[in-house]
């Protein structure tokens, strides 16, 4: 009988630790979050093996219909899943990973972006329901048992970019990995971008030899990388102003009359065009939006925790020149919690396709897979 009774307690301490072990535990999947005004953000946690984890990298979305796979084709014969990689490197290192649906998207099975976007509850996808929702998931995330004790890390992308620090000034936040840095507001860069500043990014990459800026007509004729060939170009029609170079003035007397149509579609908040026209798909609401919201400029200063931005030269969608602002005006606030990595010849995905392509991790992702390690 004593043996028996010995057995038995035997055997509840064991269920005990067992259901104590569960208890202290998270399972990979799909998590349904309820944010602030109850939307149900849908998302993708990715537990390391253990089921539990010292650091959380919640991806903060760039613009424009986003899942939490972000499944895209590649070919008539091959896809790819563009948040498979931040699973499995994250996850690897000892980190949860967490990526979401913006809202009003949802997965599918329709190529090539497999997202389903509902026009309605998409219109509520703007920049301020963005950082509601994001401090939503880092709310409920950090109270999962087997991430009670995390580090929350956002790892903001693009637009991303600055929705994650406005996040960190309503919740707690250990630190930022941002990467398609935005310095200033989404409206300033819509500018750059659309005055030819995005345009002569890629031609100083592919002719600006000497480094000054501007292409010359000597630059342009030796075409190293054979791009004028390719696109069938010449240095007459480029330089539109005849001034005897090439730069941003050129590009922004070719890219008015787009952009006067774009600027206006935006002005009178024409849903149709900028569903159809512009690049990515953006409303009215999220452009209106996007002109109240606060420069990058005056909101990072104001935070201590550890940011690092990776950025490349080669970024056509948000210029370098930001990441080097930002760095001239930490070192005059006299702050250290900034770090800086940027990686010559690098794109806004830091040639994630690279990676697609070959199968090789470019350095620059390599950065942002070992950035949350040292936070």
């Amino acid at each position: 009988m004593k043996k028996l009774l010995l057995c038995l307690f035997g055997a509840m301490l064991l269920l005990c630790g067992c259901a104590s072990l569960s208890t202290r535990t998270t399972e990979s999947g799909i998590q349904i979050i309820p944010s602030f005004d109850d939307y149900p953000i849908q998302g993708m946690l990715a537990m390391p093996e253990a089921k539990t984890a010292e650091t959380l990298i919640i991806f903060v979305n760039g613009s424009g219909p986003n899942t939490y796979d972000n499944k895209r084709q590649l070919d008539e014969n091959r896809n790819f899943t563009y948040f498979d990689l931040f699973r499995e490197e994250f996850t690897k290192r000892g980190s949860a990973f967490f990526s979401y649906n913006t809202r009003g998207v949802t997965t599918s099975e329709e190529p090539p972006d497999f997202t389903d976007v509902d026009d309605e509850l998409y219109r509520q996808y703007m920049p301020q329901t963005s950082v509601k929702d994001v401090v939503a998931m880092v709310e409920y995330l950090k109270k999962q048992p087997g991430l009670k004790h995390a580090k929350i890390i956002l790892l903001g992308w693009s637009e991303g970019t600055l929705i994650a620090p406005l996040v960190a000034k309503e919740t707690h936040i250990d630190g930022l990995i941002l990467c398609g840095y935005i310095y200033d507001d989404m409206m300033t860069i819509l500018d750059w971008q659309q005055t030819g500043g995005s345009s002569m990014v890629f031609y100083r990459n592919y002719f600006d030899y000497d480094k000054d800026g501007i292409v010359s007509p000597e630059e342009f004729a030796e075409d190293k990388n054979g791009v004028a060939q390719y696109f069938g170009i010449t240095y007459d029609y480029m330089d539109q102003n005849k001034d005897g170079i090439l730069d941003e003035a050129d590009f922004a007397i070719m890219l008015e009359p787009t952009r006067n149509e774009l600027y206006k579609a935006i002005e009178e908040g024409d849903r149709e065009y900028l569903k159809n026209n512009y690049g990515v798909y953006l409303t009215p609401e999220w452009f209106a939006a996007h002109k109240q919201m606060p420069a990058n400029r005056e909101i990072l200063p104001q935070l201590d925790i550890p940011i690092h931005i990776i950025h490349g030269t080669f970024d056509q969608n948000s210029s370098v020149e930001g990441v080097y602002a930002t760095q001239e005006l930490f070192k005059k606030l006299g702050k250290n919690n900034l770090t800086v990595s940027v990686y010559e010849g690098y794109d806004h995905d830091l040639n994630y396709m690279d990676y697609v392509l070959t199968d090789e991790i470019p350095e620059g992702l390599k950065a942002v897979f070992e950035a949350g390690m040292g936070m």
